[in-house]
């Protein structure tokens, strides 16, 4: 009897526990430990919360110190020829010569007013206006600005314009005692006559004009002088005088040249007149516009 009521007690403690063993455990979620949140919570949880500072900000562009600056663009920096990157209907107004230039087409850059590049096209004493960004003046021009202005910089003996080198100063020099010197007798020099040059002789005249020979010596000398720059002697293919012109209320005496030059057509050949005026030329012009050569 006593092994079957011990028996009979095992049983019912173990069905007791069975029973509480879910309330001992119930309030097992109000345990003081919480749970951590991490940093990425933290912001959906706050909304005003301020984004935390970049670990590794992107660097600042440096400063290469020298700005391209279009207003100090001088004829210096001027290319040669630059590209018109549109279709161009070029119309001067003097002669009534229309010439339609297609994209691509090389013209040579003379100035620039009030934003606007006046060109000239190769070969033709004409010229034209069209905005700077229809080329591509500025992309040759300013590489040319920039290199220059750095070459006045080193120039200088500085990296940075705008530092000054201090002067250096000497220290001063404390003069010798001046000892005379005994007079020497200098024989005077013998003075030489200079020579007498005769000057040249102008050009025979006949009733105030020159003869065919020299109106031919007068256009060379003017040529090799620079007073015309639309071509040099090696272009020339006839020198010869020409008939006299009226021109303004003013009677000339002219010469002709016949000279070669490349053109946007190739190359062709073109006349320039010679005005001579008391034995001397006084200006070039093209013989088919008369209009003046530069």
């Amino acid at each position: 009897m006593t092994n079957i009521s011990s028996l009979v007690l095992i049983l019912i403690c173990v069905a007791i526990g069975y029973i509480f063993e879910p309330i001992f455990f119930s309030d097992s979620n109000s345990s003081p430990v919480k749970p951590v949140i991490a940093p990425a919570d933290v912001d959906e949880l706050d909304p005003d919360a301020e984004p935390a500072a970049d670990p590794h900000p992107d660097p600042e562009p440096e400063d290469d110190g020298l700005q391209a600056d279009l207003s100090q663009i001088t004829q210096a920096d001027y290319p040669e020829k630059v590209t018109i990157q549109v279709d161009y209907t070029l119309k001067d107004e003097a002669s009534g010569v229309t010439m339609q230039l297609k994209s691509g087409t090389k013209v040579k850059p003379l100035r620039i007013e009030d934003n606007l590049l006046v060109f000239q096209p190769i070969g033709f004493p004409i010229e034209g206006k069209t905005e700077v960004t229809n080329t591509d003046f500025k992309t040759l021009a300013v590489p040319l600005m920039l290199n220059r202005l750095k070459s006045a910089t080193a120039d200088n003996g500085s990296s940075d314009p705008a530092v000054t080198p201090e002067p250096v100063v000497e220290p001063a020099v404390v003069p010798e005692p001046v000892v005379a010197p005994e007079p020497v007798v200098t024989p005077e020099p013998v003075v030489t006559p200079e020579p007498v040059v005769e000057p040249e002789p102008a050009p025979k005249t006949d009733g105030g004009s020159i003869d065919s020979a020299s109106i031919v010596t007068l256009m060379k000398a003017s040529v090799a002088a620079g007073k015309v720059t639309e071509f040099d002697a090696k272009q020339v293919v006839s020198w010869k005088a020409g008939e006299p012109l009226e021109l303004d209320g003013q009677t000339y005496q002219t010469g002709l040249v016949s000279f070669k030059a490349e053109t946007i057509l190739g190359m062709q050949e073109h006349d320039a007149i010679a005005l001579i005026e008391n034995g001397a030329v006084t200006k070039w012009m093209w013989a088919k516009t008369k209009l003046e050569m530069r």
